[in-house]
């Protein structure tokens, strides 16, 4: 008895195709049948399939089948090459120097605020100004730049002695670049509070407006 057991226990571990018939392809053998004709004596049925097969021939498909290729787009009168100019193109950018309610210089620039923040970024690098930080969410360019008002010392006793030059003094800033309905305001701060000095400012971003309008280089 204990053999017969595991006898079927194996059976069943390998496959019990011999005991469970699988009809999931019985399909493709059932023969299409008539269809039903009720006597005229019994009822006036006459019966019509709803879902009826139709009669195809099956077509003889090569071995191997090759997926076709769409056609490439073709956009007559642009060239590749454009089409990144046009898209640059399409929105201009405009700098202004103006001046807020408070009569603060501040830059305005006409685009959207990714663009601005990307070209605030730039110009400091073509400025040669020393980036130290920055928070993009925050809106903040964390710099340092050279205090011209700051009187410079030599370092050291024999630096003095022997007439070196003097170390430049530099001061941090901060550049804050903040959205409005009427475009992106840039403004430069001393910190997250208070605005940086009139001149300083106004030295500042009239070297951001001066970079931001020349055409780029790599563009020529």
């Amino acid at each position: 008895m204990r053999l017969v057991v595991l006898t079927v226990m194996a059976y069943a571990v390998t496959g019990c195709s011999w005991l469970i018939h699988d009809r999931t392809n019985d399909y493709l053998e059932i023969e299409i049948q008539p269809n039903i004709v009720v006597p005229a004596e019994v009822a006036p049925v006459q019966l019509t399939p709803r879902l009826a097969i139709p009669d195809v021939q099956p077509k003889v498909l090569p071995e191997e089948f090759v997926v076709p290729r769409p056609k490439a787009l073709v956009l007559e009168g642009i060239r590749e090459s454009d089409q990144p100019l046009a898209s640059e193109n399409a929105a201009d950018l405009e700098v202004e120097l103006v001046k807020d309610g408070n009569g603060s210089a501040i830059l305005r620039l006409s685009v959207e605020y990714a663009r601005a923040w990307s070209e605030i970024g730039e110009a400091l690098k073509k400025a040669e100004i020393n980036i130290v930080d920055l928070n993009r969410s925050a809106g903040t360019y964390y710099i340092e730049v050279i205090d011209t008002l700051a009187k410079a010392e030599p370092v050291g006793f024999w630096a003095g002695l022997f007439g070196s030059k003097p170390e430049s003094v530099k001061k941090a800033l901060e550049i804050k670049v903040n959205r409005a309905r009427s475009g992106v305001y840039v403004a430069v701060h001393i910190d997250q509070e208070n605005l940086a000095d009139d001149a300083d400012a106004k030295s500042l971003l009239l070297s951001l407006q001066k970079h931001l309008q020349e055409p780029d280089k790599d563009s020529r």
